[in-house]
C-alpha cells in the first residue's frame, strides 16, 4: 500500500514537472519577417499659433493643430473654427493657482484655406 501511494506521488510530481516545459520553438515559422514599424515624428510642442500659416488647407490645420472644437460658417460661406483647452478648468483648484485657458480661433476665407487666426488666453485672476 506504502510503495503504490510513494509511486503515485513520483509519477505525479514527475508528470506535473514536465507540464511546465513547454516551448514554442519548434513551432511553425513564418514565412515572411515583418518590417519594423517606422517610428513616430516626435509630437510638435510649439504653441498651436506657431504651427499654423496663412494659406494652409483646412486638411493641414487639422494635421497641425488637430480637430476643433467649434465650427461656424458666415453667410459668405467662410469658416471660422475655434480650439480651447478649456477641459483644464476641471483639474481641481486649476484656476484658483493661475491656470489659464487658451482660446484659438481660426478663419478660412471661402475657398477653405487660412486667412487669419487669434489666439488669448483668459484666467480667473
Amino acid at each position: 500500500m506504502k510503495t503504490l501511494l510513494v509511486a503515485s506521488l513520483l509519477v505525479s510530481a514527475t508528470l506535473f514537472g514536465l507540464c511546465g516545459c513547454a516551448s514554442d520553438q519548434g513551432g511553425p515559422k513564418t514565412a515572411q519577417a515583418q518590417p519594423p514599424k517606422p517610428a513616430k515624428p516626435p509630437k510638435d510642442k510649439r504653441p498651436k499659433e506657431d504651427r499654423l500659416s496663412v494659406g494652409m488647407t483646412m486638411d493641414q490645420v487639422v494635421q497641425a493643430i488637430g480637430n476643433p472644437k467649434g465650427k461656424s460658417v458666415s453667410s459668405d460661406g467662410s469658416e471660422i473654427w475655434s480650439y480651447n483647452d478649456a477641459e483644464k478648468g476641471f483639474i481641481p483648484d486649476y484656476a484658483l493657482f493661475g491656470g489659464k485657458t487658451h482660446f484659438l480661433t481660426v478663419f478660412f476665407d471661402t475657398s477653405g484655406k487660412v486667412k487669419s487666426w487669434s489666439s488669448s488666453e483668459h484666467g480667473m485672476y
